[in-house]
């Protein structure tokens, strides 16, 4: 099909609108008008109207007809789209010649009005799938799980947003690639182009691979202009492929990392740790700095975050000590422990201090077996490990923490190549080469509506000068 024959076809939604719009108001106006003191149409507005109408519906109904050649969509359902909104188009010619036959025509308007209705209803079948208009009903009839235990992983979590973001070009009604995502059976079947996943392999999946091509690229799913998956949405996604893609195991049965269970809070509004109260936190930290002699500041002026500094204390602040910190453990932002006495065996306090973002254990005497303790630590960004007895094998401890940015490891025995290693697994490559494809384009944006002028006070403002004129030599 040409490409002006296509965008004809992709026009249809928008040029439906018009004759939609004043056939409803065309028969609310001609109803009004049977009642006493009701509006009435002039034979001359009837017939403009009509006349508008059939044009808008001759043209909707030939757009569509382009339209259905360029995608996948349920075939009875299509020819029935299809037949309707040609029988709507003829009933508004029709009409135009009984408009001044009052019985036939109110007749007639109201064939025309009940063909409307059935055409735009399989229109929205089409488009959004055959339960589009009960989708608020079955939402409310099937509350989110509130907990962990409640919550069925396929079910209530990753079939939602496969229904909320791909089954609208994947469903019943419309297959593109002989791909559907409605049921259990048709996803793990798979279309045209082969499996959507494969369980274990997340990256390796198509439907993550074009779910993180750009958002230009003509294999971007979901499509352009169609509401995208969230990075929240994506994220789950993987990780329910990368643990096997099952479909009828619940939650509270897997091992959920941390980052993914904050993801799922999010998703389900499941009910977050509260805030710590700022005057109680104070004035624990009051006493406890005190009693311990360590140093703790709040970060801001009106939370009740907290900075805690130990390394004042040096080896006289050990495992006792930093257990001690228990009562302001969820307010710890920032904890510094290097050069203390803080050992291996008491790093298992860390575990109540699950808001720490920076931490500090350089020139201590901890070892890869005391890091498995910061494994719940998910919003930990920045790690001191300078000065310990750190391996290569102790690095594997902290690819759990999800947020992780910045590891300190100098005078440690760990290697160049096994920092490297870890980084890789830390980063997520293809987000980021979204990211600077999307950041791209912006500046391409930006560059275009950018005004420039040129005065001529610098070499790199001046326009090129014209190459010299050269001379022809004779031999």
């Amino acid at each position: 099909m040409e490409p002006w024959l296509q965008l004809a076809g992709r026009l249809h939604p928008i040029a439906a609108h018009l004759p939609i719009g004043l056939f409803i108001l065309l028969a609310v106006i001609e109803l009004a008008g049977a009642f006493p003191g009701g509006p009435r149409l002039t034979a001359q507005q009837r017939s403009w109207i009509l006349s508008l109408g059939f044009l808008g519906a001759a043209t909707t109904a030939s757009f569509g007809w382009l339209l259905a050649g360029s995608g996948d969509y349920d075939d009875t359902i299509l020819e029935r789209h299809r037949w309707l909104g040609v029988g709507f188009a003829a009933t508004t010619a029709v009409l135009y010649f009984l408009r001044h036959r009052p019985g036939a025509y109110a007749a007639g308007l109201t064939v025309s009005v009940a063909l409307l209705g059935f055409a735009g209803h399989a229109g929205g079948t089409l488009t959004h799938g055959e339960s589009y208009l009960s989708l608020s009903t079955v939402a409310a009839a099937s509350p989110a799980p509130t907990r962990v235990e409640d919550t069925r992983l396929f079910d209530d979590i990753i079939h939602p947003i496969l229904q909320q973001r791909c089954v609208s070009c994947h469903g019943a009604s419309k297959s593109q690639g002989d791909l559907r995502y409605d049921t259990r059976e048709f996803l793990v079947q798979g279309g045209k182009s082969g499996l959507s996943f494969k369980p274990g392999d997340a990256h390796g999946s198509l439907l993550i691979k074009r779910a993180h091509l750009p958002l230009e690229a003509k294999q971007h799913m979901p499509p352009k202009g169609k509401p995208q998956l969230t990075e929240d949405e994506l994220t789950l996604l993987e990780w329910w492929i990368d643990v096997g893609a099952p479909f009828d195991v619940r939650v509270s049965a897997i091992e959920v990392p941390p980052l993914i269970l904050e993801r799922l809070a999010a998703r389900l509004g499941w009910v977050r740790e509260p805030t710590p109260d700022r005057a109680v936190v104070l004035a624990a930290a009051a006493a406890l700095e005190q009693r311990l002699g360590v140093l703790l500041r709040p970060l801001t002026q009106d939370g009740p975050w907290l900075a805690a500094n130990a390394r004042v204390k040096l080896t006289a602040f050990g495992d006792a000590e930093l257990a001690a910190l228990a009562p302001i453990a969820p307010a710890l932002y920032w904890l510094d422990l290097g050069e203390t006495g803080v050992t291996d065996a008491g790093l298992g306090a860390l575990a109540a201090m699950k808001n720490l973002r920076r931490l500090q254990l350089d020139r201590t005497a901890i070892t890869g077996t005391g890091l498995r303790a910061l494994s719940g630590l998910s919003h930990l960004e920045t790690l001191n490990l300078h000065g310990t007895r750190l391996t290569d094998a102790d690095l594997s401890a902290l690819e759990s923490l999800p947020r992780l940015r910045s590891l300190y490891l100098w005078q440690t025995q760990v290697s160049a190549e096994a920092a490297a290693r870890l980084g890789q697994k830390q980063t997520d490559h293809r987000r980021i080469a979204r990211w600077r494809t999307e950041m791209a384009a912006l500046e391409a944006k930006i560059r275009a509506e950018t005004f420039r002028a040129n005065l001529g006070t610098d070499t790199e403002s001046r326009p090129p000068s014209p190459p010299a004129p050269t001379t022809a030599r004779s031999p």
